[in-house]
């Protein structure tokens, strides 16, 4: 059994958010919930509260996105808990749309909501963190393979991973550890309302993600810095040269 640990978790009200928080209050984590909606930290603390976990849920409305609500959330997590062991970084924004008909401040939104949120964050954090300490962010597979219409988010990720990847060599030297998910849509009721033409079985469950989130704050993942781990389900990009299934081969539902 992983030790437990005392968690920033920003931008907690997001669709990673309640499946991520009960895998950690599973483990018997404490937990600092972040974000600007006082009405579902409410609700996803008194969730917590229902789940059978040691852990431990508190909240603060804060907006992490900005040097003083980071700084502010980091020092109360430290305090409330008497040390930080790490942070979860939810915080993000999506947006698809072609090039010639997308807006320069797209670009700029989808930049400090997937990639300067992180920077502003880890930097509050960094200075309660000793050695172990783990830093948790989420990448996408497009970061790598972008495709058409999605170059605002995927250059937001890229800039992400790039970036989490050289700040890792900065501060492995420390004892702490930076590393990323890869994952593609997560598979939540609201997403399944919002884009109901998305294939399940291309979807992630968003409890494997947090698996992997679980796993990256335990001292099972010592050995990695820098990393991008991909949690992206049976999701691949596809080619009319490949073809499709052999005959007779049809696609689970999950």
């Amino acid at each position: 059994m992983s030790a437990a640990r005392a968690l920033l978790v920003t931008g907690a009200t997001g669709r990673l958010g309640p499946a991520t928080v009960r895998a950690l209050v599973e483990r018997g984590d404490r937990l600092l919930l972040t974000g600007r909606d006082a009405a579902r930290l409410t609700a996803l603390a008194g969730n917590a509260a229902a789940w059978d976990g040691p852990g431990e849920v508190d909240v603060l409305v804060a907006d992490t996105g900005r040097p003083d609500g980071a700084q502010h959330a980091a020092a109360e997590a430290a305090a409330r808990f008497g040390s930080l062991d790490g942070m979860v970084h939810l915080v993000g924004g999506f947006a698809v749309g072609p090039l010639m008909l997308t807006d320069v401040s797209a670009y700029e939104d989808l930049l400090t909501a997937n990639f300067l949120s992180a920077v502003v964050a880890t930097q509050a954090v960094l200075p309660h963190l000793t050695e172990g300490g783990k830093l948790v962010y989420f990448g996408t597979p497009l970061a790598d393979e972008p495709l058409a219409a999605m170059s605002a988010y995927a250059a937001s990720k890229a800039a992400l991973v790039t970036w989490m990847r050289s700040m890792a060599h900065e501060v492995k030297n420390r004892g702490i550890h930076a590393n990323a998910i890869s994952l593609t849509l997560v598979d939540t009721p609201q997403t399944r309302e919002e884009m109901p033409h998305v294939d399940p079985a291309l979807t992630v469950d968003a409890e494997l993600v947090a698996r992997a989130v679980r796993f990256l704050t335990s001292e099972d993942s010592d050995g990695m810095y820098g990393s991008v781990m991909p949690v992206v389900g049976r999701f691949g990009f596809t080619s009319a040269l490949a073809g499709g299934p052999p005959p007779g081969v049809t696609r689970p539902s999950r």
